[in-house]
């Protein structure tokens, strides 16, 4: 990732993480500064083991060559032994020489060559590692070098002590022999000398070297996370700031009615959220008082198109707010009323109009005012006159108001009266008219059964002396004479439908039984078939739905296709709380 890039995605991600990466990173920059700190302190201490270890080297092969020279002065076994064991230390060192020096060294055997050598246990792992890992490094190149050196000297000594042990150990051993092995120790003992002198001085020099070297390390690794610990935090600090006092610059700007105001967004995280979250809600809240002042002025246009007039009371009864109707209405001018009680537009004898007020706004609800009431207004001139009036609640800022839509009814009331009078004379007329129709039905039964009856004499006194013509009149006379019968008898009928006033329950069950009963013969003449479902018990008139059930099924018969054999289905279901019949 580019340089720019890491610093738009560090400007962008989350504070929280922001916060974390901060630390995050500090901590891998201590934890890397640590980790050279203890990697310092245990090269320092393999450096100081292999000192430690050219000491010990260098020791014991002193004392075993002290103790070869001694044993070929004393000849004594011991002395001889004391010289093996001496030997056992640059032996075990050589051991682990030859063993590093390899390809594919052998750990177990480096480590118990170094042991051998009388070195610390804990320090071999770590004398192996810099041999094996830093051995490019010129001063441990140079050490290992002259180590290499030194190393073939202990076996040089082990073999002149082994020549020295046999020649004592003849049966005639030779003085001269013996002094010449002596003579030889020497000059090892010197190059032996002046490569241990070597060895130290080049291990610390490295020592040195190294030590300076983990001392600008660490200092380096120390400024590193000092500067970017320090960076880092600037760059949250200032990022922060920024943004909050752009947020803080347009909130004010906003409050004091630059709704236009919008914060710039300079990061994504959860300054640039709050700014986005600040502008959205800017935008909403413009809209939001746009959409309030559409609606106010809406509100206004309605109120003044309003046919009724519209007027708006607070809990006490002060007048807030009215529309051109009302002035018209009552007379009043509209910055008169305003701020007025209510009261001023009621008459004076409606004094428990302020009980019904605060009734209302104890329980608000959109309803009718004074249900089976008689309500009057008065105008300015004190006259007063009938109106109507409608309450809604309205919920503001103020708190509840109510509005009153009032309507003069004035012209209603006039035609209610008419009404009420025209109404009163149907009903007599309605009266009269049903009499008459049922005198006039019963009473015109009378001639017309002395016409029928006359016919029927005529006919058989003198009916087989009729010509073509006359039996064609007398047949003209008969049939009007039977439609005259079967009008009067529908308008005799129709005279007393609903003269019986008396609903009674009815089973339909029983009373479509009869009715197919009382039709027995006609369908049996047509060879119909009646299947009934199961109806129900009704509130009605038995004599007109027993009617109205028989002139159904008859017709059901009556009218159907030529030839065929009618099959009448009588059936009830229940619609939404009332009962539908059907025959089909």
């Amino acid at each position: 990732m580019k340089a720019p890039q890491l610093f738009s995605w560090f400007r962008n991600i989350s504070i929280s993480r922001k916060l974390y990466f901060t630390v995050g990173l500090m901590a891998l920059l201590i934890c890397l500064e640590l980790f050279t700190l203890f990697f310092s302190i245990k090269t320092l201490s393999s450096v100081r083991a292999y000192v430690g270890g050219e000491g010990l080297w260098s020791k014991a092969q002193k004392d075993g060559i002290y103790q070869l020279l001694k044993y070929g002065s004393s000849r004594n076994e011991d002395d001889y032994k004391d010289f093996q064991e001496f030997m056992k230390v640059p032996l075990g060192d050589a051991k682990t020489l030859a063993t590093l020096s390899t390809k594919h060294p052998d750990m177990e055997i480096a480590r118990q060559g170094f042991i051998e050598g009388r070195n610390h246990p804990d320090d071999v792992d770590g004398m192996i590692n810099l041999f094996s890992r830093f051995s490019w490094v010129s001063y441990i190149h140079k050490a290992i070098e002259i180590w290499a050196q030194a190393s073939p000297n202990a076996v040089l000594l082990v073999d002149l002590g082994e020549k020295l042990h046999n020649e004592i150990n003849e049966p005639r051993p030779s003085q001269e022999k013996i002094n010449s092995l002596l003579q030889d120790i020497q000059p090892i003992n010197k190059r032996v000398t002046v490569l241990e002198d070597d060895f130290s001085y080049t291990l610390g020099e490295g020592s040195r070297w190294l030590e300076a070297l983990v001392l600008k390390l660490l200092f380096a690794i120390a400024l590193t996370v000092e500067i970017t610990g320090l960076l880092l935090a600037i760059s949250v600090s200032r990022g922060i700031q920024k943004g909050l006092a752009e947020i803080i610059a347009s909130a004010k700007s906003f409050a004091l009615g630059s709704l236009g105001t919008r914060a710039r967004v300079f990061s994504q995280d959860e300054i640039g959220s709050l700014a986005q979250s600040f502008n959205l809600m800017s935008d909403k809240f413009e809209h939001k008082i746009s959409e309030l002042q559409s609606e106010q002025n809406k509100f206004k246009g309605l109120l003044e198109s309003a046919p009724d007039a519209i007027v708006i009371v607070d809990e006490n009864g002060v007048i807030k707010l009215i529309n051109t109707q009302t002035e018209n209405l009552f007379g009043y001018n509209r910055d008169f009323l305003l701020g007025q009680n209510v009261e001023i537009l009621i008459p004076e004898r409606f004094t428990d109009h302020v009980k019904h007020r605060s009734q209302y706004f104890s329980n608000p609800k959109t309803r009718a005012m004074g249900e089976g009431m008689q309500l009057f207004g008065r105008k300015k001139s004190k006259e007063e006159f009938p109106i109507e009036i409608s309450l809604s609640p309205l919920e503001t800022e103020e708190g509840l108001l109510v509005s009153a839509a009032i309507r003069d009814i004035s012209e209603r009331k006039k035609a209610e009266a008419k009404l009420s009078e025209y109404t009163a004379e149907l009903e007599i007329k309605n009266k009269e008219l049903a009499q008459f129709a049922y005198v006039a039905s019963h009473d015109l039964q009378e001639p017309l059964r002395s016409v029928s009856s006359f016919i029927d004499l005529l006919n058989k006194e003198h009916g087989d002396r009729y010509n073509e013509t006359e039996k064609q009149y007398m047949s003209y006379i008969v049939d009007s004479a039977h439609r005259m019968k079967t009008l009067i008898k529908a308008l005799l009928d129709y005279s007393r439908i609903g003269r019986n006033t008396q609903l009674e329950r009815v089973d339909c069950n029983v009373l479509v039984n009869e009715v197919i009963e009382d039709l027995d013969a006609s369908i049996k003449a047509n060879n119909a078939t009646v299947k009934v479902g199961k109806l129900p018990v009704i509130m009605d008139y038995p004599t007109d739905i027993k009617l109205l059930f028989q002139n159904l099924i008859g017709n059901a018969i009556k009218f159907r296709e030529v030839g065929t054999s009618p099959l009448v289905n009588v059936m009830s279901e229940k619609q939404n709380g009332f009962w539908k019949f059907s025959v089909k």
